[in-house]
C-alpha cells in the first residue's frame, strides 16, 4: 500500500482557521496558529508564513494574491508535515480557487514522487514514482472519485507494460500485459 501524505495532513489541519489572516496573527486559546510574516514579492502576490506548532517556524506558506473585492486568492500553498523544516506538499490553484495540481514528498526525503492533475477541482490523473527512483512509474486515471484504469512500468525500462481497468467499485475488470518490451499488450485477462 502506497503511503499519501494527503492523510498526514488531516491532524495538522484540525481546528485551523480558514483564513489565518483574519485571526489577527495572533496565537491564543481562540487562535493556537500564528501568522509569522507576511511579504509583498516583486509580481505582487504575498507570501504567508504560518506556524502552526507554535515553534516559531512555518509549516504552511501560503502565495496568494490580493483582491479588491474579498479575501486574498490563494494560487499556491506549501506544507511542512513532518515539521522538519521542508515542504512535503505543494498544491498549486487556479484564478478560481479551484485545486490544479498537487506535488507530494511520500517519503520525505526532499523529492517529489506523487503529482495529482485536477480539472475543475476535481482529480484526474496521478503520476507516482512507487520505488522512489526519480522516475514516475505508475499512472492512474479518474473519473471524480472512481478510478478508471491505470498503467505501470513495472520493469523501470519508462515504457508502460501494464494496464488495469476498473470497473465503478474500484475492482479491476480487465488486465494487459507487454511481455516483449515493444509496449503494446501481449496477453490479456478479462
Amino acid at each position: 500500500m502506497r503511503f499519501s501524505p494527503l492523510l498526514a495532513l488531516l491532524p495538522l489541519f484540525v481546528g485551523c482557521p480558514k483564513n489565518v489572516g483574519d485571526a489577527g496573527g495572533r496565537a491564543g486559546a481562540d487562535n493556537p496558529h500564528k501568522l509569522i510574516r507576511e511579504i509583498e514579492m516583486d509580481d505582487g502576490m504575498v507570501r504567508q508564513e504560518v506556524d502552526l506548532d507554535g515553534d516559531g517556524r512555518p509549516e504552511v506558506i501560503n502565495y496568494q494574491r490580493p483582491r479588491t473585492n474579498g479575501p486574498p486568492l490563494i494560487l499556491r500553498k506549501e506544507t511542512d508535515l513532518n515539521r522538519d523544516g521542508n515542504i512535503d506538499v505543494r498544491s498549486f490553484f487556479t484564478d478560481e480557487g479551484r485545486l490544479e495540481r498537487e506535488e507530494m514528498d511520500g517519503d520525505f526525503d526532499g523529492v517529489f514522487d506523487w503529482v495529482d492533475h485536477y480539472q475543475d477541482g476535481r482529480r484526474v490523473m496521478s503520476e507516482v514514482d512507487t520505488d522512489f527512483d526519480g522516475d514516475t512509474n505508475v499512472w492512474s486515471y479518474y473519473d471524480g472519485a472512481n478510478i478508471t484504469r491505470q498503467e505501470r512500468d513495472e520493469n523501470g525500462d519508462g515504457m508502460i507494460d501494464y494496464w488495469i481497468r476498473f470497473d465503478d467499485e474500484g475492482n479491476a475488470t480487465r488486465t494487459a500485459r507487454d511481455l516483449d518490451g515493444d509496449g503494446k499488450m501481449d496477453v490479456r485477462d478479462q
